[in-house]
């Protein structure tokens, strides 16, 4: 009886590492041609969430600034908000523009107002939110820079406004959620820490089977504005 339980807890071990190994070789961000891709010319800067009620601006992005920091300004109407995260590959910094913007990090929530900043460090569980009732803008400096996180927002924007995702803004598709994690270099905190793994493997197939190169080319590439003005950066920055 003993050695049956020894070889039930082994195989309840062994379980999930199979099913990792199924999915096949995670992520690889270096052999992506389309996450190193250098944006192309007349790229829209300013993009459109639907859903989560704000629009996003980037003002500064890692290739114009030797991949020092990427620099977005966000405008979040009333009741707008993102999910709890976190980052392994960089930090974030939040700074007030206009109204009040609430920034979670790590358990404790603060308004930011027009010259305030909070800072969220790599591995800070974090996230933004409007609880007033005006408009909120602030602005966001990622250090250092992430053209992969810039890629994202373009592609999780587009499923958003192509109605290819929940009420909550998760796409349907989850190798969809899989490539924008990757990219993003989005973390699940707490007990769902335990899903990332398995992400970074799906988007592992996501890269292999064509789905990132679609989602790319489909909401990434086709953001080119006939407008160079839309494209250049603001040199107030």
């Amino acid at each position: 009886m003993k050695k049956i339980l020894i070889s039930i807890t082994l195989l309840l071990i062994a379980i999930p590492f199979i099913f990792l190994w199924s999915l096949g070789a995670p992520f690889d961000r270096e052999s992506s041609e389309f996450y190193t891709m250098p944006p192309p010319e007349n790229l829209n800067r300013t993009i459109y969430n639907t859903l989560a009620k704000h629009h996003t601006t980037f003002l500064r992005k890692s290739h114009e600034t030797d991949g020092a920091y990427t620099l977005l300004e966000i405008t979040l109407e009333p009741g707008g908000s993102n999910g709890p995260h976190f980052h392994q590959r960089f930090a974030e910094i939040f700074t007030g523009v206009e109204g009040q913007t609430g920034v979670h990090v790590n358990g404790t929530d603060y308004q930011i107002g027009p010259g305030e900043t909070v800072r969220a460090e790599i591995n800070d569980v974090h996230y933004f939110f409007n609880d007033s009732d005006e408009t909120a803008v602030f602005q966001v400096r990622i250090e250092p820079g992430s053209q992969g996180f810039e890629k994202s927002l373009y592609i999780l924007y587009g499923l958003v406004n192509a109605g290819m995702t929940d009420e909550d803004g998760l796409p349907l598709d989850i190798a969809h959620t899989a490539v924008f994690a990757a990219y993003s270099d989005t973390r699940a905190p707490g007990i769902l820490r335990l899903i990332n793994p398995v992400f970074d493997r799906l988007a592992g197939r996501a890269q292999r089977d064509g789905t990132e190169r679609a989602l790319i080319e489909r909401f990434y590439l086709s953001e080119v504005s006939d407008d160079p003005d839309e494209s250049e950066p603001d040199e107030d920055e």
